[in-house]
């Protein structure tokens, strides 16, 4: 496993000597790696090899799948709430030793959306635990939890990964690197699982070619037809976050490259001809830009109109780019 070795020399170290705690929270972002993480930890405490976790020994490959007989897991879908009967179930059999490994763990992920009856459910094991018992729950947020749960708990912070770290996993896992591994790095902000779903959705970089073709036809031509553009947007409207997303960094980039003629330093290397080509841009307009589409993005997030909102956002960019009070080109 690549990534978070903080976390897992912590862990390791734990295991060597035998201060194993009897609850964890793994605590970071949606797709950060700490499902993945749980399954390594898990596979370190119940190995049949030496060299823990070796990822070759049938306990490994059932842990992987889910299936060890002393592996438990809850893992539903992230919108969907964990209920006492889901606890209950989960927990059956927990005074029963293990059978084939020294411990018997039992991972919960997305443990924030444990109902608050799920969670009391949950408290009287993690008070009275068997010795051979580990709990790992992941969350987004330790604050979802109740104070009684949390205090039970070691709590395991999951930082944001480097771009250069997000790079090294993509390379092991597809043995290639790629020109628009930048973007995704830079979008993804630490989260392999975002970049992980961006190099496997190629409708995603699809999306990103089309909509930087429409905003630059936005930029340079003051005939461009703003309602016939909201069209497109309403197209994507489920990924408007990711697009708006897409063009602040395109237009960062022709911000930094008009201030400093340094094409090392982009986000969109892969686009450097088209950001070249239009690094004349008035940067006052750019950066007016930049406002329209921030302020948008936040409108959106508390649920405004949206038909309104991105036409208003368009008709600002125009503005900027061609109004009298905007410098030449």
């Amino acid at each position: 496993m690549l990534g978070h070795q903080r976390v897992l020399n912590t862990l390791q170290t734990a295991i060597k000597s035998d201060n194993i705690s009897h609850a964890y929270i793994f605590e970071g972002a949606k797709g950060i790696g700490k499902r993945e993480t749980a399954l390594a930890f898990s596979s370190m405490l119940m190995c049949e090899e030496k060299d823990a976790p070796c990822g070759r020994c049938k306990t490994c490959q059932l842990i992987q799948q889910s299936s060890h007989p002393d592996f438990q897991e809850i893992n539903l879908d992230d919108d969907k709430s964990i209920s006492v009967e889901d606890i209950r179930n989960i927990l059956k059999g927990i005074i029963i030793r293990p059978l084939y490994s020294k411990y018997k763990v039992f991972v919960i992920n997305n443990a924030d959306n444990m109902t608050v009856q799920a969670q009391n459910a949950l408290l009287k094991s993690l008070e009275e635990p068997p010795g051979f018992v580990v709990f790992i729950l992941t969350v987004q947020s330790g604050t979802a939890m109740t104070p009684t749960i949390r205090s039970r708990c070691q709590r395991i912070f999951f930082n944001k990964l480097s771009h250069e770290e997000l790079r090294e996993i993509l390379k092991a896992k597809y043995g290639v690197i790629k020109p628009e591994w930048d973007f995704i790095t830079s979008y993804a902000d630490g989260v392999i699982g975002t970049a992980i779903d961006l190099v496997d959705s190629p409708e995603y970089l699809e999306i990103r070619d089309v909509i930087l073709e429409q905003a630059m036809q936005l930029l340079q031509s003051k005939d461009t037809d703003v309602y016939a553009l909201y069209e497109l947007f309403e197209k994507y409207d489920d990924k408007i976050d990711y697009i708006l997303r897409v063009i602040l960094m395109f237009l960062r980039d022709l911000i930094v490259y008009n201030q400093t003629g340094n094409f090392s330093i982009l986000i969109n290397s892969d686009k450097k001809d088209m950001i070249i080509k239009n690094a004349d841009i008035n940067l006052s307009s750019l950066i007016k830009s930049t406002r329209a589409i921030w302020s948008a993005k936040k409108s959106l997030e508390v649920n405004a109109n949206f038909q309104l909102t991105v036409e208003v956002m368009l008709m600002k960019i125009q503005q900027s780019m061609f109004s009298p009070l905007s410098e030449a080109r």
